[in-house]
């Protein structure tokens, strides 16, 4: 889909091209202008092109019409976007539109703002509308949107945004040291190795202290035992990061442990890295 306009109009038309693009419709926006001018070589016979124009009189974009018209000998598939179906513009596109306002909302009257809303409202529901004869879903989404934090929650796994240098303390490790280890690392928390067999029996996180702190008989002689949560949450490594959120979200937790299919930690995340 192409669209063409100007001014106001070709901002708008830009806006509605690039949410298609987004979904995986080619689309793009031409300033009438420029299309008079050459780059009405970018348009094939197989393209729908959609002109917006409020007063359907524009000539800038009558003219784009007409040269359409005449390159591809009537063939071309036009749609009118316009507040007023008795245009020209209107009377020479296959298929209209009405975005008709009854009046802009500015002091003047004059400039566009009802009229450039109705044709973003138009914009966005064509937009839904084909998501749904395809049966867009969150995942196709995501391959459109590779970067930002769509991309990175729906595509990208936990091992791609892990902490791989995970802290360790002793079950008897003395809290300040347990402060210093926490601090150190930056990731609000370490885990907890039982004295005798190493094995990780659980949790110590800077919340844990701040809400234990004076719950502690003797601070000066406590230790990671007296502050830690037994057990933590796992997720495997090859997990995507939406799940992970999902997880955190259902624990109300920020942070998860790492393992590999052999059940080993292998690092630690937290919920800042998978939004």
């Amino acid at each position: 889909m192409i669209f063409i306009g100007t001014g106001k109009s070709q901002l708008v038309a830009e806006k509605i091209a690039a949410s298609l693009s987004s979904i995986g419709n080619a689309s793009f926006a031409v300033d009438a202008g420029t299309a008079y001018h050459g780059d009405l070589g970018r348009i094939a016979a197989d393209d729908l092109v959609l002109f917006v124009s409020n007063s359907g009189e524009t000539q800038e974009v009558l003219q784009a019409l007409f040269a359409l018209q005449q390159i591809f000998h009537d063939q071309l598939q036009t749609v009118a976007l316009t507040g007023n179906t008795e245009s020209t513009l209107a009377q020479n596109c296959s298929l209209v539109f009405d975005l008709g306002v009854s009046e802009e909302v500015d002091l003047t009257k004059m400039a566009p703002t009802a009229s450039t809303t109705a044709v973003l409202a138009f914009g966005d529901a064509l937009m839904v509308a084909l998501e749904k004869q395809k049966s867009f879903s969150r995942r196709e989404f995501a391959k459109y949107h590779p970067g930002g934090s769509i991309g990175k929650m729906l595509l990208q796994r936990v091992k791609h945004v892990m902490h791989t240098k995970v802290p360790y303390v002793n079950q008897d490790t003395p809290i300040n040291d347990v402060i210093y280890t926490i601090s150190d690392y930056g990731i609000g928390l370490t885990l907890v190795r039982e004295n005798e067999t190493g094995k990780i029996i659980g949790i110590v996180t800077d919340g844990d202290i701040r809400k234990k702190f004076l719950q502690v008989a003797s601070v000066k002689k406590s230790v990671a035992a007296d502050y830690m949560t037994e057990g933590f949450v796992s997720i495997d490594q090859n997990q995507r990061n939406q799940t992970a959120w999902q997880l955190m979200a259902s624990h109300n937790i920020s942070n998860l442990i790492v393992i590999d299919d052999k059940k080993d930690v292998v690092g630690v995340v937290t919920i800042h890295e998978v939004l």
